[in-house]
C-alpha cells in the first residue's frame, strides 16, 4: 500500500490504508488490554513494548494523513522530495527501533517462545524479560533468614530453570563474563580497591554476599558494561581480604529488570525497607521496617532499591547456584553463628569468613 500510494494514488488506494491501519491498531489494543482469541496464549494480554508501541504511533498518523488526502476541504500538494524524505525517516526510525534490544523480546513472545508477559520470567535464548509480576510473599536466604517484599519476588525467579541460549547469545555472554572476570582481577584485594576509590557500603559483610565495595570513580552508573562494575564483592573487610565476584546496577521500567548480560539468564534482584545511618545498615533488609522506625533511629530509609546483580566470575569463587545467583554458599560467616537480632549478618570483629 506504502508503494502503491506513491506510484498511483487514488482514493481507493488511500482508504484501504486508513481501513487496514486502523484494524491493525484495533488488533493490537485486543491483545494488550485482552488478549488475542487464538494462538498459543489466547486469552492472555501481551505486554506493551517499544516495537509495537512505535509501531502504533505510526499507523496512527498514517490514518490522520490518509484521512486529510481524502477531504475535498484540505488543500494539497505534490512534491517528490519531501515523499522521498518521509521514507527515508521512516525507514530509519523504524531500523533504530528494529536494532534495539526490546525488539528481540517482543520477536520472542510473538512466536510463543516468551511467557514473561503472562507472569513468567522464560524468554528466547537471546531476548530478556525479566518480568518481576510473580508473587512470593516471603523468602529464605542463605542462613534461613526470611526476607519479604521485592527481594521474595525476585528470589522466586531465581529458582526458575535457565533458558537454553543459541550459539550467538552465548558467544556475546562469554565475551561479557571473561570481561567481567579481567575487571574483577584488577582489584585482587580490599587494598587495591580502596586505593582505585571504591568505599566500603553497608558497613558490614553479608553471609552469602560478602562485602561490597562501590567505586564512585573506576565504576560506571546508568548503562550496563561487563567490563566496568561499578561495584566489587570481597571475602572480608580487611586490606586482604580477596575478591569473590562483582556486583552490576541498573534501572528498570514497571517492575521490569534492566538490560544487562547477554540472554535472560542474568537474576537481577532488589532490596526493599532499607534504613541506614553513616553508611551502615542499622535495620535487617527485606523484612518489615517502616520509614518511621528509620527516622526515630535517625536513619536515611529507601522503599525500594535500583536493580543489581551478581556475577561470580572469580576462578575459586563460583556459586553452586549459578553465576549470577543472588548468594553465594562459599560466603558463610566464619563460625556459622548468623546474627538474626541485629542486622542480619555476621557476629565477630574484623574478616568474618571463612577464609579470612
Amino acid at each position: 500500500l506504502a508503494v502503491a500510494v506513491l506510484l498511483q494514488p487514488s482514493r481507493t488506494v488511500v482508504a484501504a490504508i486508513v481501513t487496514v491501519s486502523a484494524a491493525s491498531i484495533a488488533a493490537w489494543a485486543v491483545s494488550r488490554i485482552w488478549g488475542l482469541p487464538f494462538g498459543e496464549h489466547s486469552g492472555h494480554a501481551e505486554q506493551v513494548t517499544i516495537v509495537d508501541g512505535f509501531t502504533v504511533a505510526m499507523e496512527a498518523v498514517t490514518i490522520a494523513l490518509g484521512a486529510s488526502l481524502l477531504s475535498s476541504s484540505v488543500r494539497r500538494f505534490h512534491s517528490r522530495a519531501i515523499a522521498l524524505v518521509a521514507v527515508v525517516a521512516v525507514l530509519g526510525l523504524t531500523s533504530a527501533v528494529l536494532a534495539a534490544p526490546e525488539a528481540r523480546d517482543h520477536s520472542a513472545s510473538a512466536h510463543g517462545d516468551e511467557t514473561a508477559a503472562h507472569g513468567d520470567e522464560t524468554a528466547d535464548a537471546s531476548g530478556h524479560s525479566h518480568d518481576a509480576s510473580t508473587t512470593a510473599e516471603q523468602a529464605t536466604d542463605l542462613n534461613g533468614h526470611e526476607v519479604k517484599g521485592v527481594k521474595a519476588e525476585d528470589v522466586a525467579h531465581e529458582e526458575e530453570p535457565d533458558v537454553l541460549l543459541d550459539a550467538p547469545t552465548r558467544a556475546a555472554l562469554a565475551g561479557q563474563l571473561s570481561a567481567a572476570r579481567d575487571a574483577a582481577l584488577m582489584y585482587p584485594t580490599v587494598a587495591d580497591a580502596e586505593r582505585a576509590g571504591y568505599r566500603l557500603v553497608g558497613g558490614a559483610y553479608g553471609p552469602g554476599a560478602g562485602a561490597h565495595y562501590i567505586g564512585f570513580g573506576g565504576g560506571r552508573f546508568g548503562t550496563f558494561d561487563a567490563a566496568h562494575p561499578p561495584t566489587l564483592i570481597y571475602d572480608g573487610v580487611s586490606p586482604t581480604a580477596r575478591i569473590v565476584g562483582l556486583m552490576y546496577l541498573g534501572m528498570g521500567q514497571e517492575g521490569t529488570a534492566p538490560e544487562g548480560f547477554a540472554g535472560p539468564n542474568d537474576h537481577w534482584h532488589r532490596h526493599s525497607g532499607v534504613c541506614q545511618k553513616a553508611g551502615k545498615v542499622i535495620f535487617p533488609v527485606d523484612a518489615d521496617v517502616t520509614e518511621e522506625q528509620c527516622t526515630a533511629k535517625g536513619g536515611n530509609y529507601m522503599a525500594t532499591t535500583t536493580w543489581m546483580v551478581h556475577a561470580w566470575v572469580v576462578p575459586g569463587w563460583e556459586s553452586s547456584l549459578g553465576v549470577f545467583s543472588h548468594e553465594n554458599p562459599n560466603l558463610p560467616c566464619a563460625d556459622g553463628t548468623f546474627d538474626t537480632d541485629d542486622i542480619g549478618g555476621c557476629i565477630g570483629p574484623g574478616d568474618v569468613t571463612a577464609t579470612s
